[in-house]
């Protein structure tokens, strides 16, 4: 398996320093983001894109939802997809307005979609989707009953090419404008777990689970 995933339509000509295909990269910043964007055609060719929970096993994404989605409906067909993620780390505050920007870590994969209808590819995929939002939940709760698999549709997309681009770091200032009074740098932005709130009708004596408590220490 080649460790590039570059292709004629993930080849960088903007800001190519900023680029990197090595599927090591481009898989961890996958894995690490929340959601994904899934940019595709419906059925009468009109351009889509929406944001849903993905997860990744080797080269395949999986997405899921009910047997009634309009997007997993046309998914299933097989299609072409653009699936996008993007991290931003912070603010760049320049001392113009045209020098300022954001630190980011982004990624856009090409691929083509499938459906899912193998019952141990599904049972892997859903396990995954829940692990990916919260590792280790799955063996805290039950598994999804025959009835709940039905209304539940599983989509595949391969990972053919990828790029990812990333920006770190100061304003790129004008050096015209280095002696201005203005304030630049970066304000960094990250994401944090509020403290849990349990649901109105649990019962009091069943305490914070594993996986809650792996992902408060981990933010």
């Amino acid at each position: 398996m080649s460790e590039s995933l570059e292709g004629s339509r993930t080849r960088l000509r903007r800001e190519p320093h900023r680029g990197n295909h090595e599927r090591r990269v481009i898989y961890e910043l996958l894995d690490s983001a929340p959601i994904c964007h899934l940019g595709f055609t419906d059925e009468d060719g009109h351009p889509i894109v929406v944001p849903t929970i993905h997860a990744r096993i080797d080269d395949q994404l999986y997405v899921h939802g009910s047997v009634a989605s309009r997007m997993l409906k046309q998914l299933a067909k097989g299609a072409s997809v653009c699936c996008t993620i993007t991290h931003v780390d912070g603010v760049v505050l320049a001392r113009s307005t045209f020098w300022s920007s954001m630190n980011y870590r982004s990624v856009m994969v090409f691929g083509q979609s499938r459906l899912v209808t193998d019952e141990n590819e599904t049972e892997r995929a859903l396990n995954a989707i829940i692990e990916h939002v919260a590792p280790g939940r799955v063996s805290e709760v039950r598994p999804p009953t025959s009835s709940e698999l039905r209304q539940t549709k599983i989509i595949a997309i391969s990972i053919d090419e990828a790029s990812a681009k990333v920006r770190t770091g100061d304003p790129n200032d004008d050096p015209n404008d280095l002696d201005s009074d203005v304030w630049a740098g970066v304000l960094p932005i990250t994401t944090t777990f509020g403290d849990p709130l349990p649901a109105a009708n649990l019962n009091g004596s069943i305490e914070i689970p594993e996986s809650v408590k792996r992902l408060l220490a981990d933010s």
